[in-house]
Formats: C-alpha cells, sequence, structure tokens
C-alpha cells in the first residue's frame, strides 16, 4: 500500500507542475510572458521532478521489500 501510495503522490506532483503551466500560461487577457514562462517551466520542473523521481524510486524500494535492504 505504501509502494502505490508513493506513486500517487509521483503522479500527483506531476499532475500539479502541469496545472501551474495551465495557469501561467500566456494567453492574451494576462499570464506571464511566454520567455518568463519557459523559464518558470524549466525551473519548477527541476523541483516537482525531482520530487516525482525520488518517489518513485522509493516506491520501487518498497515493491521490492526487505530483500533490497543490504547487511
Amino acid at each position: 500500500m505504501a509502494a502505490l501510495g508513493a506513486q500517487g503522490v509521483a503522479g500527483g506532483a506531476m499532475l500539479a507542475w502541469l496545472g501551474l503551466m495551465y495557469v501561467t500560461r500566456p494567453v492574451p487577457t494576462g499570464g506571464f510572458e511566454p520567455i518568463l514562462h519557459l523559464c518558470l517551466g524549466a525551473a519548477s520542473f527541476a523541483v516537482f521532478g525531482l520530487l516525482a523521481l525520488a518517489h518513485v524510486w522509493f516506491g520501487q524500494q518498497l515493491k521490492v521489500g526487505r530483500e533490497s535492504i543490504r547487511g
């Protein structure tokens, strides 16, 4: 169950990043400038992407179980 939860957090982090990109997109009535939007996307993906990657890795470790623990 914990492995599924960790993978759910990874998916949720990516969904939150996509939501942030959707809310800040450049539109005629507002939003960020196009270049600033690209910079925001790259910088925020580093944070959200690493968070998602860490949860995917942790979920895989939980799926393997005790056999993955050395020592």
